[in-house]
């Protein structure tokens, strides 16, 4: 099995071999220099295999690129960030 990581304006997303959307990580910019990290999925199906992590680490790289304050509003990202 091939997971791809993809990225739009502001998530990023994992495919199964079917294309199907199995993880996502959303986030939002606000205004110049901030952006909460929203929201964090996997599929049951894929859950303990790093796949948020990784999307984690994706968009903290993305955020960081852009120097952003980063505000991680849901409990993944934050026990992530804040431990």
């Amino acid at each position: 099995m091939t997971l791809q990581y993809k990225q739009d304006n502001d998530r990023f997303y994992v495919c199964n071999d079917n294309n199907q959307v199995i993880a996502e990580m959303t986030f939002t910019r606000i205004g110049q220099d901030k952006a909460t990290i929203n929201h964090t999925y996997t599929d049951s199906v894929y859950r303990g295999q790093g796949i948020a992590d990784k999307l984690l680490e994706l968009v903290v790289k993305k955020l960081r690129q852009e120097k952003r304050e980063i505000i991680p509003l849901c409990s993944f990202a934050k026990n992530k960030l804040t431990n």
